[in-house]
Order: C-alpha cells, then structure tokens, then sequence
C-alpha cells in the first residue's frame, strides 16, 4: 500500500481532516456524570416532610423523619453491571428528642447504576430513570422506560446554575420536572420534580400530588381547597463520606 493510499484509509477511520491545514480540535462533551456520583461511602442527609389529606371535612396527617442515603458498595448485577447498593436509614421526628440523640435505623436497600446514557435508580423494586446524558436544554425521556408505568416525559428545567438548598449554596445545580400538570385542570395538582449537584448527588426532591373540590367564587387557590392527596418534600441536611 502507497503512502497516499494510507493516509487516506487512516483519515476514513478516525475522522482526520486530509484538507486542512488547522491542527485538528476536539471539543469534549460534558455529560453531566458527576451529577450522580458513585463513590464508595458517600452518603446525604435529608430533612423529610410530609403531609397526608383525607376524609371530609379534610384532614391532615404529617410525618417527619430525617433519612440518610450512604452508597455502601458496588456489586455487579445479572446484567453483568456496576451497580450501587444504596443503603437508606431514618430517624422518626420526636419533639421530646434531638436527632443527634437517635441511632439511624436501617430501613430498606434500594440500587442505583450510572450508564453511559443514564442514571437509573431503583425505588422499592422499581426502576425509574433519574438523568439522561448528555445534559442538555433539549434532553427529555421517559423515566419510567425500565418499569411498567405509563409513560412520563422527564425534562431539565434547568443545569449548572447556582442554587441555595437547606443551608448550602451550590455554584452547579440542575432540576427534572418529572411531572407538571398544573394546566391540566382545575381540581387535581401533580407536581414531581427533583434537583441535583455535582459531586453531591440528589439535594431536594418535592412531590405534590392532590385531589381538591371544585373551585370557589370567588375563585380560590387550588392548594387552599385540597380534599385528599398529599404532599412531599426532602431537602439536603448535610452530606460527605464516611
């Protein structure tokens, strides 16, 4: 094979330009991994609120716990995967008792495995895809792909933006709205969204998903006339590797 004949089977394999005199520049995709970390003892700690309506006239019960999420190893599963055994204990809300006076609980072991292309979490034997790589303004998916549920298109309403969460100021934080019908209609609000920080992971997640009777005159909020449902909340408490 001649010189020539060469250069231009080399230039078909790996791209090169053989026109160009400009030496050739590769930019590098930020994919956005490091919004899901996955080191060995890495653990956050969340604040949980939660408010539970039923009956008529409504009533309300809430919980609150403190929950811990530490990344306790990584083991290969039947797909022959790196995977993340996330071990997940709490501490039950208790006016006469501090939560630095309590002992962490365990209270399940749930799975996480970060892909080329995604994140996927699995949440009580169900898996839902958390992020899609790259990220980017224009990426939407359906998170529930790997499991039976309907079909629900996951956005990023925002990345690498400076955020205050708890007491923490992030400089690079994104947002999924998983679920947002507030258009839909006049008696039901579902509300799903998630946010993360690079090299922290999860650092607030919100769920509102309500029922409400029908609307007042004059017109009334629909969160000021909620009849069942509930609502729910994990904020960033503190965070770091043991």
């Amino acid at each position: 094979m001649n010189r020539i004949a060469a250069i231009i089977l080399l230039s078909s394999i790996y791209g090169l330009g053989l026109f160009s005199c400009k030496k050739d520049s590769h930019v590098r995709i930020n994919m956005g991994y490091n919004y899901f970390p996955n080191q060995i003892g890495r653990y956050v700690i969340y604040d949980v609120d939660s408010i539970y309506y039923y009956n008529s006239p409504v009533q309300t019960d809430t919980v609150k716990f403190q929950l811990k999420e530490k990344i306790e190893s990584i083991y290969w599963d039947n797909q022959n995967r790196p995977t993340i055994r996330l071990e997940r204990y709490k501490k039950y809300y208790n006016s006469n008792t501090p939560y630095l006076s309590m002992q962490w609980v365990l209270a399940n072991v749930w799975s996480e495995n970060l892909t080329n292309r995604t994140a996927e979490k699995v949440e009580e034997n169900v898996r839902f895809i958390k992020l899609a790589f790259p990220i980017n303004k224009d990426q939407k998916w359906n998170g529930n792909a790997q499991n039976t549920n309907e079909s629900c298109d996951y956005s990023y309403e925002y990345f690498d933006a400076t955020k205050t969460i708890g007491n923490f100021h992030f400089d690079s934080v994104l947002q999924v709205t998983q679920v947002d019908d507030k258009l839909s209609n006049i008696i039901e609000r579902k509300y799903y969204i998630e946010k993360y920080a690079k090299n922290v992971g999860l650092v607030y997640k919100q769920i509102i998903d309500i029922q409400s009777s029908g609307p007042y005159y004059p017109p009334k909020p629909i969160m000021q006339r909620i009849t069942s449902g509930f609502q729910y909340s994990m904020t960033i408490n503190c965070y770091g590797v043991e």
